[in-house]
């Protein structure tokens, strides 16, 4: 295992107080430093002052725990279908399919002689024994033979608690079904941009409101971040308009209107074996280059730069014909020396142990900190939870807190691996 060089003195100097402030912390809420964050909307008495004086939650710069130590900018990286949200808008899939494609990759059993047997009626992320597979992995073995096939795929898993393999699951898909509903009176214009309409032709929640209530809970506790849009598909500037016009007050569950710049328009990450592209758009909606990067250290103080809610389309062809191996997926660039920045990634395809993950982790050393590389499973194992999160669909659905939640026990650990000084 690779050892990396604690290097900031002051961190290591107040190790001890640090430690006494991070468990004061966990029982009161941080005193914050007041500022104003980077929005380009923010007037000029609020540039002199510190203060916005409207009615609007404001994204400031810094917060600190105790007064005393200044938390890092949070960059927090977020996968699309099923991590922000339940059906995108461009497959054409319902969001009962959707829901019930997801649980058939949280329910687990085994194979005997072709034969499928439960092992567990409980949805987890994780195997709740040795030896396990997802329902999902086991009919895609079945029944995927050419590309083609994933056709008979989507079907089998688009009606899963309705098939004679999957009602003892229905509670669940029932339950969580009824959490995305869209409860509130009808607007045509507002729910065409902030709902989806179900197969049973009623309104779903399009972003969860979970993710709303993250966005809103960082701002209104001072906290310097940036929201950055990671996606194979299609759906990043549907996904960045809807969230530009429910944060700024036409949400009916979020009325307070927040003062964030958001980017319509998605960049691209290109990469091959070696090489990495970044690629930035005019916001003027079209493929109008404004920036372009190519070294990998660029690249990451790019996106540590980042500044209210942004997007990228990631690299899904390098990925695909690299048969789905975790060091082809989207590149997640990491520096545990710079102690600003705490990146944080969302995805529900991230899997610490398995091939297929989908985020290739990368890392600067301190022997080399303009090019970074692929970790294995053993270091990102030790990452997740700290940098990165499998997301969990169904805790998002039933739990509003829960990425608050996650992210805070991922600065909990992340304080603690840095001061440990041992990856």
């Amino acid at each position: 295992m690779r050892e990396l060089a604690v290097r900031n003195d002051y961190v290591r100097t107040h190790a001890k107080d640090f430690c006494q402030d991070k468990i004061a912390a966990k029982h009161r809420e941080p005193t914050m430093n007041g500022g104003v964050g980077d929005s380009a909307e923010a007037d000029g008495e609020s540039k002199k002052t510190g203060v916005v004086r409207t009615n609007e939650v404001v994204v400031p710069r810094m917060a600190v725990y105790g007064n005393r130590y200044p938390k890092p900018k949070l960059i927090i990286h977020l996968d699309i279908r099923n991590t922000m949200l339940v059906a995108d808008s461009f497959t054409n899939v319902s969001v009962e399919e959707a829901l019930n494609s997801f649980l058939t990759g949280v329910v687990w059993g085994s194979e005997n002689n072709g034969e499928w047997a439960w092992h567990s009626q409980v949805p987890s992320l994780k195997p709740p024994g040795k030896g396990l597979c997802t329902y999902y992995k086991f009919l895609e073995k079945k029944l995927v033979k050419n590309p083609t096939d994933r056709v008979k795929l989507r079907l089998q898993t688009g009606d899963f608690v309705h098939r004679p393999d999957g009602r003892q699951f229905q509670e669940h898909f029932d339950t969580h079904l009824a959490r995305l509903l869209w409860d509130y009176d009808t607007e045509t214009s507002r729910d065409k941009v902030l709902t989806m309409s179900g197969k049973d032709g009623q309104p779903y929640h399009y972003i969860l409101p979970s993710v709303y209530k993250l966005i809103l809970h960082l701002a209104e506790r001072k906290r310097d971040f940036a929201i950055v849009i990671r996606t194979y598909g299609r759906d990043a500037p549907n996904v960045l308009s809807s969230l530009k016009y429910g944060l700024r007050g036409n949400h009916p569950a979020f009325r307070r209107s927040l003062n964030i710049k958001v980017h319509a328009n998605p960049g691209v990450i290109k990469r091959d074996a070696v090489n990495f592209e970044l690629i930035n758009y005019k916001p003027t909606g079209g493929q109008d280059v404004q920036q372009k990067l190519v070294h990998e250290r660029d690249i990451y103080r790019a996106l540590c730069a980042s500044h209210g809610i942004s997007g990228y389309v990631d690299d899904f062809h390098f990925w695909q014909v690299n048969n789905y191996d975790h060091g082809a997926g989207k590149p997640f660039w990491l520096d545990l020396g710079d102690r600003r920045h705490h990146h944080i990634f969302f995805d529900d395809n991230f899997r610490a142990d398995d091939e297929d993950s989908i985020v290739d982790v990368r890392l600067f050393t301190k022997e080399n900190n303009t090019t970074a590389v692929s970790l294995g499973h053993d270091e990102v194992a030790r990452l997740e939870d700290v940098c990165l999160v499998q997301a969990d669909l169904l805790s998002s659905i039933n739990d509003e807190d829960y990425f608050i939640r996650m992210t805070n026990k991922c600065e909990e650990n992340y304080f603690s691996l840095i001061q440990s000084g041992n990856f």
